[in-house]
């Protein structure tokens, strides 16, 4: 273990074995830091947040700080939880949770780039990357293997699924069903991540049906309510029926069928 002298560490913090800490990093009261993690200096650690082993927590990256919530009691014992691997670059926010014994939670091998924020609440999943500046609000559910864009914002309780990846800039304040590309601007569905998911090993077989799924939600005037009527009963592919079986999820948004014709579909 490496905790420089002018590092700030809580006698209550649990800190694992050779973790390292720079300068003026804050490790507060029940904070917990996972074996072989690297604090930078000036990187807080705030009370009640547990960060998993062999993470890299950039300088002045801010771990468990309190919500953007107008009516929050500071005095909330609520929770972040990050897993392992993660990296997580300079001046990173990621907020706890608004309820009691509520947790914000990231999961293992994400990659978010300087200046982005999760919100509190939200459940990010795992190997996603966010680029500079993403905005991620209160109560946002990812899923795996997804690239955010820089700049690109998320509005609270929307819901994104696996692979998904979308342009610098984006906004987006609906569900985004797994495997879509989305263009910059607001709600707008570009076509599927073909490239993505052929890096990603999917199969010849499940990438063409992932496309007619697309086709089938995007290319046509059928409600999400009649496409899904048409599927039940059919045989898919695992891939592709996590596809229909995000949209039976149904939560506070509506999933965006929004597609932009001049994007062209990928």
């Amino acid at each position: 273990m490496a905790i420089h002298p002018n590092a700030v560490v809580s006698p209550s913090a649990q800190i694992g074995d050779d973790v390292t800490i720079g300068p003026f990093a804050v490790i507060e009261d029940e904070a917990v830091v996972g074996d072989r993690s690297v604090i930078d200096a000036a990187a807080q650690i705030r009370k009640r947040s547990k960060v998993g082993a062999d993470c890299r927590i950039g300088s002045g990256a801010l771990i468990g700080a309190d919500p953007q919530f107008g009516d929050f009691d500071p005095d909330t014992p609520s929770w972040v939880e990050v897993g392992k691997e993660n990296i997580i670059r300079e001046y990173v926010t990621i907020h706890r949770s608004i309820d009691p014994e509520g947790t914000t939670t990231l999961g293992d091998g994400n990659f978010l780039m300087n200046g982005a924020h999760i919100g509190h609440d939200s459940h990010i999943g795992d190997h996603n990357t966010m680029a500079n500046n993403v905005l991620v609000a209160g109560h946002v559910e990812v899923g795996n293997h997804c690239f955010f864009g820089g700049g690109s914002g998320y509005h609270q309780f929307v819901r994104i699924g696996d692979y998904v990846m979308a342009q610098g800039l984006a906004g987006m304040s609906l569900n985004i069903p797994p495997y879509v590309m989305v263009a910059a601007g607001i709600n707008n569905v570009a076509g599927v991540n073909a490239l993505g998911l052929r890096r990603a090993g999917f199969s010849a077989a499940a990438r063409k049906e992932i496309k007619e799924a697309f086709r089938n939600l995007y290319l046509t005037t059928k409600s999400v309510d009649d496409v899904l009527a048409e599927a039940e009963g059919e045989k898919f592919l695992p891939e592709t029926e996590a596809f229909y079986q995000f949209l039976r999820e149904k939560g506070k948004k509506p999933v965006c069928i929004r597609y932009r014709k001049d994007s062209g579909e990928s």
